[in-house]
């Protein structure tokens, strides 16, 4: 009896020890799947600018968003050096809104020439340089033929009144390998 008791306990143990759950770690991106030239599909923003008067404390916001169309305009992201560019063109609807709540709209035709370097923080995470402005890019999605990512970017200062003025801006691209 003391024979069987210990068989099964050692079946059991092997049982469990062989049914492990698959420890292998995700295969982390390289830049290599970054690099190419990408076509521009989808471009949408928003953002907020927050206003305060540092002599009398009044505050106020403002916000907007738009939406791009006829999107004719395309990345190009190299590496060694890391840079990477936006080429072509686009119209966009522009909605803002000021500190009453009254919203406007504009439309635009615009042009992109944009280019800077690049820094890969992370498996998700880069960081543009556009002549020293920089944005925090988050990659949501990326594989042989789709690059989805948001840029965010925020500053501060005060203006020549005296007004501190906080601005926050977020972009999401989706992208589709063409090289």
């Amino acid at each position: 009896m003391k024979i069987l008791k210990k068989t099964t306990l050692i079946l059991l143990l092997v049982a469990l020890i062989g049914c492990s759950k698959d420890d292998s770690p995700t295969p982390e991106r390289s830049f290599a799947e970054l690099t190419g030239i990408w076509e521009v599909k989808s471009y949408e923003y928003e953002g907020t600018t927050a206003y305060r008067a540092i002599n009398t404390n009044e505050a106020w916001n403002t916000s907007y968003h738009g939406a791009g169309w006829l999107l004719n305009f395309e990345m190009s992201i190299s590496e060694s050096p890391n840079n990477y560019s936006f080429d072509g063109d686009h119209n966009v609807d522009h909605y803002f809104t000021d500190e009453n709540g009254q919203e406007y709209f504009y439309f635009a035709n615009l042009i992109r020439n944009e280019s800077g370097t690049y820094t890969r923080n992370s498996n998700t995470g880069l960081t543009f340089n556009q002549n020293g402005d920089y944005k925090q890019v988050t990659i949501q999605e990326l594989n042989e033929t789709t690059l989805k990512f948001r840029t965010s970017e925020s500053s501060s200062e005060t203006n020549s009144e005296n007004v501190l003025v906080s601005k926050t801006r977020i972009e999401t691209y989706i992208l589709e390998r063409i090289n």
